[in-house]
């Protein structure tokens, strides 16, 4: 299937499987390993790292009341943003806006689910917000996605994602990005393949090609990465964000961390500190939804990236597809599997050609809407020269 990323130069040795399946899963293996792990500890550790966990309450005058009907099932929706508060100084913007927004379907068994991915480059029709904390709050206007969360925080997110898709949505929870630098120090930093040379004066990045073990504020520059790098394309930066992810999710469930408490117990304050959610999500409701998806067989198990294809008016922005989106959007609002759909059939890859100019991109491709998940191994990077041998564990 087209994954709806731009190519990038191979960076190890075999072939991954597609990035934004691989991220996802990485993301949710995450996710299980803090949720079980805080589950087995004892009840101090457990309370010290559940009292990490923010909450906010998102009302009803800021969803409004023209909301979509919820299905006539227990199934269940939840939003999942990826925060990155910045200064102006890191050359994009200043405030809060989403890396990551995901929503995650849980059927009524719970024996099915699905992930859609948003691109956050998306040009959509945003809902007018109201103003919370200081926030100015949202005029209703066509533009990106990802500006929601700096109008008008979380709610506002929220209220964007039901508006765009009919989908009726449970609960949230909210990642901020800057903090997975402690989740990176904590466990004595990552191994990445770098296949070029970096130098990037706004994230101050400078880093050699070959195997790098990247630290907390190299991360950080890394994943933020723009300009110096590819097309200087948000796509191009999402395919690097999903290969530290991945990198990231593996040295936190090798044996090298999972068997030394103390770098255990850092990397849990420290992911756990980067959370908030809504207080109908309570850690044990969560682990419970963990317990549950990482039972779910292959065959039942879908990420899905909105249909998509590059802006002819906007260069370096992305357009959803119409028809097929609103087909997906309206099995997950009822409930129904993707697989009952002849629509949902993966469509014949078609990748767009890298071009240091976003503009001279054709009109972008066609994303597949579903793709069953495969539990075959994911290696984290891929190999050229300056990277043919992964270094010593």
């Amino acid at each position: 299937m087209s994954s709806g990323l731009i190519d990038q130069p191979p960076a190890c040795e075999d072939k991954p499987p597609p990035l934004q399946r691989r991220w996802l899963l990485w993301s949710l293996a995450i996710v299980t390993l803090i949720l079980v792990a805080l589950a087995a500890t004892g009840y101090g550790v457990y309370a010290k790292l559940t009292g990490n966990v923010r909450h906010i309450e998102v009302t009803r005058e800021e969803l409004g009341d023209a909301r979509p009907a919820k299905a006539p099932t227990a199934s269940l929706n939840i939003l999942v943003v990826g925060s990155d508060q910045r200064d102006a100084k890191y050359g994009d913007y200043a405030g809060e806006r989403t890396d990551t927004i995901m929503l995650v379907h849980l059927s009524l068994e719970r024996n099915d689910a699905a992930v859609i991915s948003f691109p956050r480059d998306s040009l959509v029709q945003l809902p007018a917000c109201r103003s919370r904390g200081g926030l100015p709050g949202q005029q209703k206007h066509r533009g990106m996605i990802n500006s929601s969360l700096n109008f008008g925080g979380i709610g506002c997110t929220w209220k964007t994602i039901e508006t765009l898709t009919g989908i009726h949505i449970d609960h949230f929870v909210k990642i901020d990005f800057t903090g997975f630098m402690g989740m990176v120090d904590a466990i004595g930093g990552v191994d990445l393949c770098i296949p070029e040379p970096i130098r990037d004066k706004y994230v101050q990045l400078n880093l050699p090609a070959g195997w790098q073990t990247l630290q907390g504020e190299q991360a950080l520059g890394y994943v933020r990465a723009r300009h110096s790098l590819g097309d200087g394309s948000d796509i191009g930066r999402i395919q690097r964000q999903q290969d530290f992810i991945a990198a990231m999710a593996k040295k936190a469930m090798s044996g090298e961390t999972l068997t030394d408490p103390a770098r255990l117990f850092g990397f849990l304050d420290a992911a756990t500190k980067s959370v908030t959610t809504d207080p109908g999500l309570a850690p044990s409701v969560m682990i419970d939804l963990a317990l549950t998806a990482r039972g779910l067989s292959s065959d039942k198990l879908y990420f899905v990236t909105t249909p998509w294809r590059y802006s002819n008016a906007y260069p370096g922005r992305v357009e959803w597809l119409e028809g097929p989106a609103k087909k997906l959007f309206r099995l997950i609002a009822a409930d129904q599997p993707l697989t009952d759909s002849k629509d949902t059939q993966p469509a014949p890859p078609r990748r767009a050609k890298t071009d240091t100019k976003p503009s001279a991109r054709p009109p972008g491709p066609i994303t597949a809407i579903a793709v069953p998940f495969s539990s075959e191994q994911l290696p984290t990077t891929t190999s050229s020269a300056p990277c043919a041998k992964a270094p010593a564990s």
